[in-house]
């Protein structure tokens, strides 16, 4: 009953913003795929953080930074945003709604349109329960991820930031224009399908013999599968004992589209983006051991499975 009160006092007011929605996807569709195909760096780099300014004004997932920051990158709308979700951002301080896109939802019920807060929410957990054990960080593939700015500080361990040149260099331009201090993180520009991203590491001060915590968040959909398992056989080989990587994988249903229309038209776009689904996992029968096998061969152990 509470939540049909509060889903009616959301609707007239989403009805009066429906003008606001249509003048907000100008400014956003335009910075989202013209200028970050202008600027050469990744567009689904942007889509990925959008989920934490949601979560922020709908009150499930504080992040202020997030927010700074999306206000002045160049590929992202804060205006396009607040047209969008204008009318849920109301009607939640009116009487606390919260529509599903900034839920977290129970495990086993998340949906296309809001499984990225659980990702979310999972790796916050992750990193945190880990930073207590480690010397080092490593963000592979960083994007615009500013997690590790709240949840490493004050505390003693090496922070680095591996990514594509042009991605990371826009990250560094943004923080800097949203007086966000990133003071004490090393920032390592690098191709993972042209480069030795190993011996960058290990020449920006990386210590092979300290235990560290890799994140490896939403990077390996976008990889071919010779180059993931590359990549986990070289951590293998690259983490101290005791290390923790923490990744997420996908199945091959979910790359190719077969669990819903709504997914497949997902995958024109990126096609267009330029950023296809490239790897995913057969988890058609049983995904604990689908993972167990890929990470075994790769020397690795699974530890905990989500």
């Amino acid at each position: 009953m509470i939540n049909f009160l509060q889903f009616m006092v959301f609707l007239p007011i989403q009805i009066l913003f429906i003008p606001f929605v249509i003048l907000g996807m100008i400014p956003a569709m335009y910075k989202e795929m013209i200028v970050s195909k202008k600027l050469g760096v990744s567009f689904t780099a942007g889509q990925a953080i959008q989920n934490r300014w949601i979560m922020h004004y709908l009150k499930t997932r504080p992040d202020e930074k997030t927010v700074k920051f999306i206000k002045v990158l160049p590929i992202e709308s804060h205006f396009g945003l607040l047209c969008f979700m204008g009318a849920a951002i109301i009607a939640n301080k009116i009487c606390g709604y919260t529509p599903g896109l900034a839920r977290v939802p129970e495990p086993g019920k998340e949906v296309f349109f809001n499984f990225l807060n659980t990702r979310t929410t999972n790796f916050d957990r992750i990193m945190k329960k880990n930073l207590e054990h480690v010397e080092q960080v490593v963000i592979m593939g960083a994007g615009y991820d500013l997690r590790v700015l709240d949840l490493a500080r004050g505390r003693n361990v090496k922070i680095f930031e591996l990514d594509q040149e042009k991605t990371q260099n826009l990250k560094l331009q943004t923080m800097k224009k949203a007086g966000i201090d990133d003071n004490g993180i090393i920032y390592i520009p690098v191709d993972f399908t042209e480069e030795s991203w190993v011996e960058k590491l290990i020449k920006n001060g990386f210590d092979k013999t300290k235990k560290t915590f890799f994140l490896w968040e939403s990077v390996s959909i976008y990889l071919e599968e010779d180059v993931v398992k590359d990549t986990l056989i070289k951590l293998s080989k690259l983490c101290a004992k005791g290390s923790i990587i923490a990744q997420d994988f996908y199945s091959k249903a979910f790359i190719t589209g077969e669990t819903t229309v709504l997914i497949k038209r997902s995958l024109r776009l990126l096609e267009k983006m330029g950023e296809p689904w490239l790897f995913g996992i057969d988890m058609s029968e049983d995904a604990k051991r689908s993972m167990e096998s890929l990470l075994n061969d790769s020397g690795l152990a699974l530890k905990d499975f989500v």
